[in-house]
């Protein structure tokens, strides 16, 4: 089909070359033919003198009737439209004609040439060089025609010459013949030229009808348009696309100046563009339409320069690219701002605080909140996030041009101070915790939190804004764990036990690594049998320079640093490893890190403890906090379920000293209450420390869970703890935590001394 299609094409344009080639031909004809029954009239009375009239008059009666022939069908191609094409038939036509006449000229020569004297030989052979060239001109756009016609008269030229008594006869042919190849050769190459001209014009204007024919497209389907401005940039042409965009008639835009619609800066950045005088390409400006709405035009133009002069006007194409540059936006504002709250994010805030560094002071606060961690795990993360906006909106109210506000993660907030002493800055990060103090009234409740913040002031030109944050965290860090509520002012000593809380992380995961932690195992004794029913383990750790050093000082840097997981891990499988080893009836507590929790490998990693030690799952107790269950609500009752499901018992500890609630105890199948040591040997009252535990054995008795009370010191508690009820004990009256070596002299100890009792005990024989 394509081959074919080509075909097709390229006969339709030599069809078309043909019709332009004789348009051509046809154009000299009325002048030509007159002038060849002039000539044929002026020839005719000359060589009637020596040829018989008759043969002269049929003469001439042919080249009239020729003449005739030619002037009819110019008529005929008068009245007709324009030859648009001829077919190579109409060429050979025409090359008959001009073959025709030239041979009725061609005998005039060759026959009464010979005839004539002087004067008549001259008068005809300037006639036949004048008709050749004439003739051949007048036929040139057709060279087949005009090759026929002198070839013709050339021949009957030069049988005349050759049929004479001439003198000079070899030359005068020889001229004859050069002169009639170079008007042959001069036609050849005039008609080329004229094809070429010819199918040139052709190309050029079915270019242009595609051109127009795209253009006529894209101004009426086309999401862009073509406007032209002049000099003052007002409107000289517009397409339909602009008018129908802009609500207005095509008439209404001309010479409406085109800046009417930008923007003040659009306006001016036009302005600019254009007062360069090149071309441009891309230009956004902000057009507001008469209706007041505003949209987003990118702009190509170049300029219509004259003659070398300056632009006097400009040919522009135009498209809406609104909707492109709304999403830029929404990108560019994602990537700087913190989407939930609208405040600059830590990158923005970051750079915005470098953008203020100067010789002037300038201080760098991080703001925690103090206690929305409680909210976000007790009302959800719905009621956390409208915490977080209407604190970022409270925060908004204390920006000004001196004071910058960010959002840094979490529920951490920065603040900048540009040109502020250290008085007022503590003053204004205290305005700040007041009015953030202030209840929250939030969808699900209303909420009280305060806040704690860390500052750091810049104290020499070489400090940038990197250093000043580590400073505020430093800072804030040292508050938290000092005063919470308050504001620290960073000082060298806070970076000075930063430093030494980095190097304690640090020791702790080396200590992993070089076996410096180890476990000690506290007994839990039935109260009623005295009998050893499990060993809590208890994580210890032998500093090589140190010593040992206190569980609540490196447990909270194991939870703090990520270490709680691979620490979890190792006390699993340590403690169920040597666990295997004992009297199957004696099992082992192990306490897990409310962090661990957040683990989703947990049961994993408790299934392959119990797996690889090969202890029985009944004899596995793991200990939870409180903060379990308002941290992990839905995970810790998925972890116990799966506990349960395998047979691990599970306890909660320190019951009391948190957020108890007996909504998680009625939902969550735990088996055991630890009361905490503060209630059986704490400061507190008798009477108090008695009713609270006497209502936890009740709850517990209740509910069909076990009790354990901690801290029994002496005889006295555990009587007292007895007499409440209380199912199991631990406390250094029974054991101080032994290392693993020593469990089993120690169960070996208390079984030869319950068997001494026992003996004791048995009634004397009669």
């Amino acid at each position: 089909m394509r081959v074919s299609g080509l075909a097709q094409q390229r006969t339709d344009s030599s069809d078309y070359v043909r019709g332009q080639q004789l348009n051509a031909m046809l154009r000299f004809t009325p002048v030509m033919m007159v002038a060849n029954v002039v000539n044929a009239a002026v020839s005719a009375h000359i060589v009637s003198t020596k040829a018989g009239a008759l043969a002269v008059l049929v003469w001439l009666s042919l080249v009239v009737l020729a003449a005739g022939f030619a002037i009819r069908s110019w008529i005929d191609a008068q009245r007709r439209p324009g030859r648009g094409a001829a077919s190579p038939r109409a060429i050979r036509r025409a090359t008959w004609h001009g073959a025709g006449l030239g041979l009725l000229w061609g005998a005039l020569p060759a026959l009464w040439f010979a005839e004539l004297t002087g004067g008549g030989q001259l008068l005809v052979a300037t006639l036949v060089t004048g008709m050749i060239c004439c003739g051949a001109f007048a036929l040139a756009t057709v060279p087949s025609a005009a090759n026929g016609y002198v070839v013709c008269l050339t021949a009957g030229g030069l049988a005349g010459v050759l049929g004479a008594d001439l003198e000079h006869a070899i030359p005068l042919v020889v001229l004859l013949l050069a002169y009639s190849v170079a008007v042959c050769y001069a036609a050849v190459g005039t008609a080329r030229l004229y094809v070429d001209k010819v199918t040139s014009e052709a190309e050029l204007t079915e270019r242009g009808e595609v051109i127009q024919l795209l253009l006529s497209e894209f101004q009426q389907n086309a999401s862009d348009w073509l406007f032209e401005l002049d000099a003052e940039q007002r409107f000289q042409d517009v397409s339909p696309r602009l008018a129908e965009i802009v609500g207005l008639s095509e008439d209404d835009l001309l010479k409406r100046p085109f800046a009417d619609w930008l923007s003040a800066a659009s306006k001016r950045s036009f302005a600019a563009t254009c007062e360069a005088g090149v071309a441009f390409k891309g230009l956004l400006v902000e057009v507001v339409l008469d209706d007041g709405t505003r949209r987003w035009w990118s702009i190509s133009a170049s300029p219509i320069v004259q003659r070398g002069r300056r632009a006097s006007g400009w040919r522009c194409v135009g498209s809406d690219v609104s909707d492109a540059k709304t999403a830029k936006d929404r990108v560019i504002w994602l990537a700087t701002t913190d989407a939930l709250t609208g405040l600059p994010n830590r990158t923005t805030f970051r750079d915005a605080a470098a953008s203020a560094l100067s010789p002037t002071a300038l201080a760098v606060a991080v703001l925690d909140l103090d206690g929305f961690k409680g909210v976000n795990d007790s009302l959800g993360h719905a009621a956390g996030d409208q915490l977080l906006v209407a604190v970022a909106r409270r925060l908004k109210t204390f920006e000004s041009a001196s004071i910058g506000v960010g959002r840094l993660g979490g529920d951490e907030f920065g603040l900048f101070f540009e040109s502020m002493g250290q008085s007022e800055v503590v003053s204004t990060l205290r305005a700040i915790g007041s009015a953030i103090a202030q209840p929250f009234a939030l969808d699900a409740a209303s909420v009280v939190i305060g806040t704690t913040a860390g500052v750091a002031f810049r104290t020499d030109l070489q400090e940038n804004v990197d250093r000043l944050l580590n400073e505020a965290d430093t800072a804030l860090y040292a508050a938290k764990h000092g005063s919470k509520g308050s504001v620290a002012v960073f000082d060298a000593a806070m970076d000075q036990a930063q430093q030494e809380r980095r190097e304690f992380a640090e020791d702790l995961r080396r200590a992993l690594a070089a076996n410096e932690l180890w476990l000690a195992f506290q007994p839990v004794v039935d109260i009623a049998t005295s009998r050893v029913v499990y060993f809590e383990a208890l994580l210890r750790w032998t500093h090589p320079t140190k010593g040992l050093v206190p569980p609540d000082r490196f447990i909270a840097v194991a939870e703090t640093t990520g270490l709680i997981a691979e620490i979890g891990k190792w006390v699993l499988k340590t403690a169920t490893r040597i666990a295997a080893t004992w009297p199957d009836d004696i099992g082992v507590a192990v306490n897990l890190s409310p962090v661990q929790l957040g683990d989703e490998r947990l049961d994993e990693m408790v299934f392959g403890a119990l797996a690889k030690s090969g202890l029985d799952a009944h004899r596995l107790e793991l200990e939870l906090t409180e903060a379990v269950f308002i941290r992990h609500g839905e995970r810790a009752r998925s972890f116990i379920e799966k506990m349960n499901a395998v047979g691990v018992r599970i306890a909660l500890d320190d019951f009391g000293t948190g957020f108890s609630s007996l909504g998680y105890l009625t939902r969550l199948p735990v088996h055991k209450l630890k009361i905490d040591r503060s209630f059986v040997s704490g400061q507190t009252a008798l009477k108090e420390r008695n009713a609270v535990i006497s209502a936890v054995i009740s709850m517990a008795r209740a509910l069909s869970m076990e009790t354990t009370a901690e801290g029994i010191e002496n005889e006295a508690e555990l009587a007292w703890i007895r007499g409440l009820g209380c199912n199991q004990g631990q406390g250094y009256y029974f054991a101080k935590p032994l290392r693993a070596e020593d469990v089993q002299p120690f169960l070996d100890r208390r079984s030869r001394r319950r068997a001494r009792k026992a003996r004791i005990s048995e009634p004397l024989a009669c």
